[in-house]
């Protein structure tokens, strides 16, 4: 008797490892998961502009990346106080204007310095419905303006191809891997949710098929229906819960990591577990004798793996 229906996951044809520069750009998916790379000691940069929902917002923001094309004053407005751009998150808002470019600014400028290393990149997006604002065209973020100053459309397949077309002489010798995040847009409403993700996979469909470098992971399908159950969704029966985070991470570990990359994971786990352990006397013989044997541990793996930098372990260690 089965409960579930499991998710086919070939393994890919590409390896990733914690030495290789990554991007991901785009919705929660991305975010999450750049969260578990950065945990396992990966050299990754997580949406330099924020969690950004729709295609177009992603694509103009790659292309922004590419070209390194720096914000000027003139592209943020002011609402409620504070200095905002409508091509980035809310996180990057302030009520200082100089403080809010230089972070949108230094933010894009590490971005194009990791892609022009990178050999990955992954793009989650999650909704096909844009809001687009006079003399700005498609926003990446609303800011809570007002919806009445905002006009509200679906984005065709056509469209979203077209616009990938811009980046795919740039994006050539990378591997793209799409994912369409299993967060449900419920405040669209429901049959407006999967209109909003049908165009999001037909799209991605057509460019995997079309473009070789172009990959698909199937993180909506493992959520919708490999976990297909309210017990994997957060309160607001809209996100995954870490539970459902962390069986992604599995697929996703199984899919692109080495058996080498997977046993290095696998000793870093170890190691962070003993580093987050809180001692009842930090200043016991025993204490510092088990310091010292992590500090060894982490040296060890350093000598062997010149990429890994445990300096921040060390500190945390040696004041816990």
């Amino acid at each position: 008797m089965k409960f579930t229906t499991p998710t086919a996951i070939p393994k890919s044809d590409f390896t990733i490892s914690h030495e290789q520069s990554i991007l991901l750009i785009g919705s929660c998916f991305a975010q999450n998961i750049g969260e578990k790379l950065i945990d396992n000691k990966f050299n990754v940069n997580i949406n330099p502009f924020g969690i950004i929902y729709n295609p177009i917002s992603v694509i103009n923001e790659i292309n922004r990346i590419i070209n390194n094309q720096l914000y000027t004053e003139k592209e943020l407005i002011q609402f409620n106080e504070k200095w905002i751009s409508f091509h980035h998150h809310g996180s990057f808002s302030s009520t200082n204007k100089v403080t809010c470019l230089e972070q949108i600014n230094t933010s894009l400028n590490e971005a194009h310095d990791q892609l022009k290393q990178s050999k990955t990149v992954f793009i989650t997006v999650g909704s096909a419905w844009v809001y687009e604002y006079p003399d700005v065209g498609i926003v990446a973020n609303c800011h809570k303006i007002p919806n009445k100053q905002f006009a509200k459309r679906l984005l065709s397949v056509k469209e979203i191809l077209s616009a990938f077309d811009n980046v795919k002489e740039s994006l050539k010798n990378i591997n793209i891997v799409f994912t369409v995040s299993p967060v449900r847009h419920i405040k669209d409403g429901l049959h407006e949710n999967n209109l909003s993700k049908s165009i999001l996979h037909l799209a991605i469909n057509n460019l995997v098929e079309q473009n070789d470098n172009y990959h698909y992971f199937p993180a909506y399908e493992i959520v919708i229906d490999e976990l297909r159950d309210y017990r994997f969704y957060k309160d607001d029966l809209v996100h995954p819960t870490d539970l459902a985070i962390n069986y992604i991470w599995n697929k996703f570990s199984e899919c692109y990591f080495s058996s080498t990359t997977q046993q290095l994971n696998s000793e870093i786990k170890q190691l962070k577990a003993a580093i987050n352990h809180r001692p009842f006397n930090f200043e016991s013989e025993e204490h510092q004798q088990f310091i010292s044997k992590q500090i060894e541990i982490m040296d060890q793996l350093s000598k062997q793996y010149s990429f890994l930098n445990f300096m921040q372990e060390k500190k945390s260690l040696l004041h816990s």
